[in-house]
């Protein structure tokens, strides 16, 4: 087949499909610039995956699953490089057996094919696969299956087009393909299925569908992403019978605000880790589109839903920042990567119980890169540290601190030095950092209080009572 940059994710599905049905041997190569994945499938199932993006590569893929010690990993890539195998190398390095080898290939290969359903725009090619079958863990997984499996992985983390990401106007059934008729969905997808096979509004199907292992709108997504439902934009006599009513929007607010604030600026934007340059514009301008706080002006809204959609946006305007410039971005990804490790720990620890040690030991890391003003990273682990113990009053306070220091994260740093201080009402120093936060954002008044505040728990506080002279002098040159 020649490339195909017409690729999507219905191309995607039906090419699979039919590989499945005929039961081929071959190779589909997947490209997009430099970036290059591949699927290996034998007598019409997925043999396994591959991709020259690093953190897809299969001893990678290991570590995150805790097959592979950061160690191993190091004589892992010289074996490689001295021409083994990637699962070779892997039990040359390892030993590990061959049960826990195929629990990682499948998790590459559940990586890698989730990825492709955001990949629009690619060349796709298909190469005999005589020959191809080099690896020792061959998975033998019915394609229908891995699609099902990885459209569901892709909803999950947000590797989807945009097309998909913002349930509007009508969903009906999609053109009819009798292999897409046959993929093994669950229950509560089929009768999501079965309840949208005519168009209905989607304001009006996701709140009758029923809540389980995923929400209304990742049901919807999952389905549109393996071509079985489609979106259409309404009419414009439609318009009103489909527009979300004020609860259902601040609803809607207030869940992203909730997955934002643990979210990372890949999440936020609702692209692929991978995404060109402008993929990321395009998500950002059509997250302005709906969610701009100038949108939320007219009195239909009310003030309490137009700061939290001010405080949405300040979500939105950072990542955008930080992912549309190159550098920053790198800066950035060198550090989410850094911390993976660690918030996987933090989870894990969670379950476990001990999530006060964890909260702590990310604590401190937080206070290293705020002391080396490194702030981005001080705001990740800082985070954490708030998502395991909420209601401890110097985790606010520091995340407050580490906010402040960037621009588009003032309101929220607000939020947690407010949250600090109605912890530990005594608390001076979180007075201080909320009126110098004031300050920095122009507002004298509100700061003059907190420094007075300050000074009702600590009268001889000497940064507070510099800082209201300060006031006081600001205030005498503009009279």
């Amino acid at each position: 087949m020649a490339g195909d940059l017409g690729f999507t994710h219905l191309r995607l599905v039906d090419t699979l499909l039919e590989l499945h049905r005929t039961q081929r041997t071959c190779v589909v190569r997947f490209e997009r610039g430099t970036m290059k994945k591949q699927l290996v499938l034998s007598h019409g199932t997925l043999a396994f995956a591959e991709s020259n993006l690093p953190n897809e590569h299969l001893a990678h893929v290991l570590v995150k699953l805790n097959l592979l010690s950061r160690k191993d990993f190091k004589r892992v890539s010289e074996l490689m490089k001295s021409g083994k195998g990637s699962d070779e190398a892997v039990i040359v390095a390892t030993g590990l057996d061959g049960k826990r080898l195929e629990e990682g290939v499948r998790e590459q290969a559940m990586i890698i094919l989730a990825s492709l359903f955001a990949w629009s725009g690619c060349e796709l090619r298909l190469f005999d696969g005589k020959g191809s079958i080099r690896r020792r863990c061959s998975l033998a997984l019915p394609l229908p299956e891995a699609l099902v499996e990885a459209a569901r992985r892709a909803v999950k983390d947000h590797c989807i087009p945009a097309s998909c990401r913002q349930l509007t106007g009508l969903v009906r059934a999609g053109s009819a393909v009798e292999a897409r008729a046959g993929l093994p969905l669950n229950s509560a997808e089929a009768y999501t299925y079965g309840q949208a096979r005519g168009p209905v509004p989607v304001s009006h199907l996701l709140p009758a569908l029923p809540k389980g292992e995923a929400s209304s709108e990742e049901l919807v997504q999952r389905l549109i992403l393996l071509g079985l439902l489609r979106l259409e934009a309404t009419q414009p006599d439609q318009a009103d019978a489909v527009q979300p009513s004020t609860a259902q929007l601040s609803e809607q607010v207030d869940e992203l605000l909730r997955r934002f604030e643990v979210a990372n600026f890949y999440e936020i934007l609702s692209v692929p880790t991978d995404a060109r340059a402008d993929e990321i514009k395009a998500a950002y301008h059509e997250m302005a589109r709906l969610y701009h706080p100038d949108c939320f002006e007219s009195k239909g809204h009310s003030s309490g839903l137009r700061a939290r959609v001010e405080k949405l946006f300040t979500y939105i305007t950072g990542a955008y920042a930080t992912l549309s410039d190159s550098l920053a971005r790198h800066n950035y990804d060198e550090m989410r990567m850094k911390k993976e490790s660690q918030v996987e720990a933090a989870r894990q620890g969670r379950a476990a119980g001990d999530s006060e040690k964890i909260a702590e030991t990310l604590f401190r890391a937080g206070r290293v890169a705020l002391m080396n003003r490194e702030f981005e990273q001080a705001v990740s682990h800082l985070r954490e540290c708030v998502w395991l113990r909420p209601d401890t009053a110097r985790y606010h306070h520091y995340l407050g601190v580490a906010q402040a220091e960037i621009v588009a994260l003032r309101k929220e740093a607000e939020r947690h030095l407010l949250k600090a201080i109605a912890l530990e009402p005594t608390r001076p120093d979180s007075h201080l950092e909320l009126g110098k936060l004031y300050l920095k954002v122009n507002l004298p008044k509100r700061a003059e209080a907190q420094f007075y505040e300050v000074l009702r728990w600590d009268c001889e506080n000497a940064e507070a009572l510099r800082m209201l002279r300060q006031i006081g002098k600001e205030n005498h040159k503009q009279e």
